[in-house]
């Protein structure tokens, strides 16, 4: 039968032939259809499914939609299985727990709310997926994100999918430059509807698995679990007991089930009865608060980030005040989070890893410990940790007033 999908030029020319491809495999419809892209293109293909988080305390603790669940784990090698390709287990349970689940407890603990799976693709799987490639002879590592690896006169950049609705480079923005020449993502230049039905085409079992909408180790969204044991038992036990819902002014408007389960930007859930709808603005963790107000109180033009990552290795200090000719006429957006459209950027300065973005409009929902994004077009530039929603500075060109030491 036919290919169901076109085979993008870009990836033919970067996967000719008997290329050797690691794929990160996970038991889902998008690693699976990236499997079968790889191999209509000749590639000599290997998979590995990461085993993350230990499950075998009870039976309960993931679903199976889970990503790396032990039933996706089982899925994905019954899928290389029937591809007739070589699979194993990658057990990464220590580094993962190190790198990902013990700095998520502490950023809840100061009242961030962080994204894991930012963590996880800077310092777990991505930087693993490429040292199981070089060890196995492979010359890229690959998964089934929606995102796209551009190499032009032997630089490699990250690129968002051509889906708007899928595009997952958000998630990939924190990754190191030097890892993006051997990673490929075949599924970039497709849309969702395209790969669902390929699968079908294809017969692939999975074609019509849901998506996992959840963190891989916080079954049905309750974190509660994860502070039982945490390193600093007093202040995680904090973070899961009621306490006060205030206004900016102090006043207590109702309880919060514990600040573990909110976050900045948040409407549902509150149990507050108000004549305009609140929203979280604050996770304060000295007093067990969960402050609260109307939209407006969230809205910003100023955001003060740190853990600074660029993938442009000429990206300028400041801008556009200072920057060189080339980068003058850019004009870049700021992402706050995953389904954030972007918001123009009006100018930054960067001073170490610490980064002051000023907005050409105002922005609301800014969550200190998501990730911050910034593009052009749809070319990843750089990105850093959004530490807080700062008061607006008096002007463009003194954007660098303000940044903290980052001590908290």
């Amino acid at each position: 039968m036919t290919f169901p999908l076109p085979l993008p030029e870009p990836l033919r020319r970067a996967l000719p032939p008997g290329t050797g491809v690691l794929l990160g495999l996970s038991g889902g419809v998008d690693s699976a259809v990236a499997l079968a892209v790889l191999q209509e293109l000749g590639c000599r293909v290997e998979c590995v499914t990461f085993r993350n988080f230990c499950y075998s305390e009870g039976e309960d603790t993931a679903t199976e939609q889970s990503c790396c669940s032990l039933e996706a784990i089982d899925q994905a090698r019954q899928l290389a299985v029937r591809a007739g390709a070589p699979h194993w287990v990658g057990d990464l349970v220590a580094p993962f727990r190190e790198r990902v689940i013990t700095p998520f407890i502490d950023e809840y603990v100061q009242g961030r709310t962080p994204n894991p799976c930012l963590a996880c693709n800077e310092g777990v799987r991505f930087p693993e997926l490429v040292r199981l490639a070089a060890r196995q002879e492979c010359a890229f590592a690959a998964t089934g994100h929606y995102a796209r690896i551009e190499r032009e006169q032997g630089a490699a950049r990250l690129r968002r999918g051509l889906d708007p609705a899928k595009d997952q480079s958000y998630f990939l923005h924190r990754l190191d430059g030097s890892l993006l020449e051997h990673l490929v993502f075949p599924l970039g230049w497709y849309d969702k509807v395209q790969v669902r039905e390929a699968a079908r085409a294809l017969g692939i079992p999975v074609a019509e698995r849901k998506d996992s909408q959840e963190i891989c180790f916080v079954p049905d969204d309750d974190r509660t679990f994860l502070f039982a044991g945490a390193d600093r038992p007093d202040a995680a036990a904090a973070m899961t007991q009621p306490g006060p819902i205030v206004d900016r002014r102090g006043q207590v408007l109702g309880q919060h089930r514990g600040l573990v389960h909110y976050t900045v930007g948040q409407r549902k859930g509150l149990g507050v009865a108000a004549a305009t709808p609140l929203y979280v603005l604050a996770l304060e963790t000295a007093g067990n608060r969960l402050v609260v107000g109307p939209r407006g109180q969230l809205l910003t033009t100023s955001l003060v980030a740190d853990r600074f990552t660029t993938q442009a290795p000429d990206f300028p200090d400041r801008w556009p005040v200072g920057a060189p000719e080339t980068w003058r006429g850019l004009r870049p957006v700021a992402q706050i989070r995953y389904r954030h459209a972007g918001t123009p950027v009006a100018a930054w300065h960067r001073e170490g890893d610490r980064l002051r973005v000023t907005l050409a409009e105002p922005v609301s929902g800014v969550a200190p410990g998501q990730g911050l994004a910034l593009y052009a077009g749809d070319l990843v530039l750089a990105g850093a940790r959004l530490r807080e929603a700062a008061a607006d500075p008096a002007g463009a060109g003194q954007v660098a007033e303000g940044i903290d030491d980052g001590s908290r």
